[in-house]
């Protein structure tokens, strides 16, 4: 555990240095994959079907607010559906604008959940958005959450249904108008996945804020099993299908989602917990404090092992006037064998023998030779 706290200091202390650089990556990467979504999924106008202009969008997005990536994200999907028919961006463009007035009269703040909803869904784990702005937003984040289901579903019946909406097709503009309203309203999964998420969010948003030990591990575990048993019921009393296998790894996907948030955001020491009572002139006041869990990190020393101590240093000096005496001894050595040789030389034009010299440069018998 020791370990994971200091990595979470560090993640912390990376954050607080490049916090803003990290954010727009974060941005950059959400926005690519909603604007690739949006055309993988519909794609049906070929000028706007390109990679090119979902990273160039994605770009553009990165160094802006949440709020315009929404824009820039329904703009594209209100394009796709002009490709297929008049009535189906109106029937789209008339949800959007629902939800525009909705959410700027009462939670502006959370539009990234209304992209991150259908990107969940894509990833079987539409869990998520719902435990995690519990968690961390407030009781007006079901309003993002639950337009994002409808969006999803709403696409997805487009995907589905698209030769019977196309204004090519076969059914009048009075019966595509019809098909596409009754394809929203009557989609029994569409409000059931809906209900259970708003329920899921407010649940975890109230029982997060109870003062009791635990209570962000109680939210989850209780969210997560309040949205299952929501599923099942809604599935039993709508009459319809949803795999199972899906349902149970989104769930626990989801859990572990609200746990590493809660082991980054609200750790706490609960064996620490003081109970503090004060008092004014006019309330009592009783307080519980628990401290938050944080270690230090262990700081670095660096010790240079080839830092040369005075010892070192005579020891070199030494070695080096020793090297500079071999040095004039090999050269003497050298002189002594020239000179031999020179003799010998000298000896053997001549004729004569000289007798072998000394160090002096005299001979054996300690005088000059004269001959020489």
């Amino acid at each position: 555990m020791t370990t994971l706290l200091v990595l979470r200091e560090r993640i912390k202390t990376f954050y607080a240095r490049f916090g803003g650089h990290i954010i727009r990556a974060l941005r950059f990467a959400v926005a690519l994959a909603a604007f690739l979504a949006i055309n993988r999924s519909l794609g049906y106008m070929e000028r706007l079907n390109h990679d090119w202009m979902a990273a160039a969008a994605a770009a553009v997005c990165a160094f802006l607010p949440n709020g315009f990536m929404v824009v820039l994200a329904g703009i594209f999907v209100l394009l796709h559906m002009y490709a297929v028919s008049l009535e189906v961006l109106f029937v789209t463009a008339a949800v959007f604008v629902l939800f525009f007035c909705l959410y700027y009269v009462f939670q502006p703040g959370d539009s990234i959940v209304l992209i991150l909803m259908p990107l969940l869904f894509l990833c079987r784990i539409p869990l998520a958005a719902p435990l995690v702005m519990g968690l961390v937003g407030t009781a007006f984040s079901v309003i993002p959450a639950g337009f994002g289901v409808i969006l999803y579903y709403m696409l997805r019946y487009v995907r589905e249904n698209v030769g019977v909406l196309a204004s090519n097709g076969s059914l009048s503009m009075a019966g595509r108008y019809t098909q596409m309203i009754n394809g929203v309203l009557q989609n029994k999964e569409m409000w059931v996945m809906a209900a259970a998420c708003a329920v899921t969010l407010l649940v975890v948003y109230v029982i997060r804020r109870l003062s009791v030990s635990h209570a962000w591990e109680i939210a989850i575990g209780v969210g997560v099993v309040t949205n299952v048993l929501l599923l099942f019921a809604g599935m039993f009393i709508a009459d319809i299908s949803y795999p199972v296998n899906s349902l149970i790894i989104g769930a626990a996907a989801a859990a572990v989602c609200g746990l590493v948030l809660e082991f980054f955001m609200f750790h706490l020491d609960y064996s620490r917990t003081e109970h503090v009572q004060f008092e004014d002139d006019d309330y009592y006041y009783y307080v519980k404090a628990v401290p938050k869990v944080a270690v230090t990190q262990p700081e670095v020393t660096v010790t240079k092992i080839n830092a040369k101590t005075s010892y070192d240093k005579n020891v070199e000096k030494e070695l080096k006037g020793l090297r500079q005496e071999l040095s004039n001894t090999a050269e003497l050595f050298s002189s002594r064998k020239d000179l031999e040789q020179t003799r010998v030389l000298f000896e053997k034009g001549t004729g004569k023998k000289t007798g072998k010299m000394t160090e002096n440069g005299e001979g054996q018998d300690g005088n000059y030779n004269k001959n020489l």
